[in-house]
């Protein structure tokens, strides 16, 4: 029986090799579906993108409740329980409350905007390609065609966003404010306490955006039911007037906004104003302005993990993050980890239309008292360097042209040194770090931070 195999193989040979051709195409046919399989789930999403703002105009809709003329977001269409204790509802992209803008009736949303060829900045390390935040690692993100916002209540039948009235302060008139309180009017809100670097010169033409890599930290906050820690970036206009425009995004420990987390734990936040801090504006999706196209990234939702000043001899965890100018939408557009998440368009602006003056990176804290315990940035000093202290590396800034630079020359400012300083190195820690800086401080824990 063998030899009769063999001679069945040596009496057709032309056969056995068209036998061989077929095995060797069908193989190869299957191995391209499969690898078109599991890449088209990509490809397919950011066609699909693509195609929505060309084939089929998607126009925000102002949804409205009959019993309340409250601007709010649309209903959602499916809703969950992050295991940070906050809900997470998916609601419509169209319906989103930034359709109540005045200046956006009849908006036609961007959902692909120029922002996608700068896609290969520097990317933030991280341990795994699971994402930063609780949501988009539990659950993936939203349906298509919706976004995620984040409740302000931990009620699941109360899924309204309520709009945060809390005024912020203007990195570059920090050095204006005193450590003092009006005695006449004791609620007066303290300063906010700085340490922050800018570019400098000033480019000709104006900034068209700006970004960096920032580690996500965990600072001690000394009064939860009021004070908050940041490290962010700020997009200014109209600084030599009363009427200071800003786009700025970054992460913030603040307890009070979130109750049912972790106190230490960082969040992502966007914040906006079109009048120095006075009626307009708020953060996140809290009011009309921003417009969210990503269905993965949720406004206000929690980093996970993050670094602890107890845990700094552990990898430091990061994130990415610019904001661009896109005359197309005309809008500035956020950028988070390769993934464009929104933009704030032009039209809810008045000095912040085209270009920025200034781009601004760094540290900012809100006190209860002065001084504080609450601490900046990992909570220790800048001098700690890495991966002690907190940093914002590969800082980088786009010109009027929209071509991104390296932020070679940066200027600094702190409002008390003894509670909070920056550091600006010539030597980077590693080889993948270009300019970049270290800030941050303990606050009140410093014998010499007394005022």
């Amino acid at each position: 029986m063998e030899s009769t195999r063999r001679g069945v193989v040596s009496d057709h040979p032309q056969a056995m090799r068209s036998l061989y051709c077929v095995v060797v195409i069908a193989t190869v046919c299957i191995q391209l579906l499969m690898l078109t399989f599991v890449g088209s789930c990509e490809a397919r999403e950011f066609k699909q993108a693509a195609e929505g703002s060309f084939e089929k105009e998607i126009k925000l809709e102002a949804y409205t409740d009959n019993s309340t003329n409250t601007p709010m977001h649309g209903p959602a269409v499916k809703s969950f329980q992050v295991s940070d204790g906050s809900w997470v509802d998916c609601v419509p992209v169209e319906q989103q409350i930034a359709a109540h803008h005045p200046a956006l009736k009849d908006h036609i949303i961007r959902m692909e905007t120029s922002a996608s060829s700068l896609l290969n900045l520097p990317k933030s390390r991280r341990e795994s390609e699971l994402h930063p935040q609780c949501f988009g690692r539990e659950y993936g993100g939203c349906p298509e065609g919706s976004i995620p916002v984040q409740r302000m209540s931990t009620d699941p039948n109360n899924p309204r966003q309520k709009k945060h009235r809390r005024k912020q302060q203007s990195p570059r008139t920090r050095t204006k404010h005193s450590n003092t309180t009006d005695p006449a009017d004791p609620s007066a809100e303290l300063p906010h306490q700085y340490a922050v670097v800018e570019g400098a010169p000033t480019l000709v033409g104006g900034y068209r955006g700006g970004g960096a890599t920032f580690s996500v930290n965990g600072p001690v906050i000394a009064d939860p039911s009021y004070e908050f820690s940041l490290s962010q970036l700020w997009i200014v206009a109209g600084i030599d007037s009363s009427n200071i425009n800003t786009a700025e995004v970054g992460w913030q420990v603040y307890p009070a906004q979130h109750p049912s987390d972790k106190p230490r734990a960082p969040h992502l936040f966007v914040y906006w104003t079109s009048d120095d801090y006075q009626n307009t504006g708020c953060y996140n999706l809290g009011c009309s302005g921003f417009v969210q196209i990503d269905n993965t990234w949720v406004l206000g939702g929690a980093f996970s993990p993050y670094t602890t000043l107890a845990e700094h001899s552990k990898v430091e965890y990061e994130v990415t993050i610019y904001v661009v100018f896109d005359p197309n939408i005309p809008g500035w557009v956020l950028v988070i980890d390769n993934t464009v998440v929104g933009y704030w368009p032009s039209k809810i602006y008045n000095t912040l239309r085209t270009a920025a003056d200034s781009v601004q990176f760094g540290g900012e804290i809100a006190p209860a008292t002065i001084p504080t315990d609450t601490a900046m940035g990992s909570g220790a000093f800048a001098s700690k360097g890495y991966p002690t202290a907190a940093y914002q590396r590969n800082v980088f800034y786009f010109d009027s042209a929209g071509k991104a630079f390296d932020a070679d020359i940066l200027v600094w400012a702190v409002t008390n040194p003894d509670c909070y300083t920056l550091l600006i190195e010539e030597k980077a820690p590693r080889k993948d770090w270009a300019s970049f800086f270290f800030f941050g401080g303990p606050g009140g824990l410093n014998p010499a931070c007394v005022s």
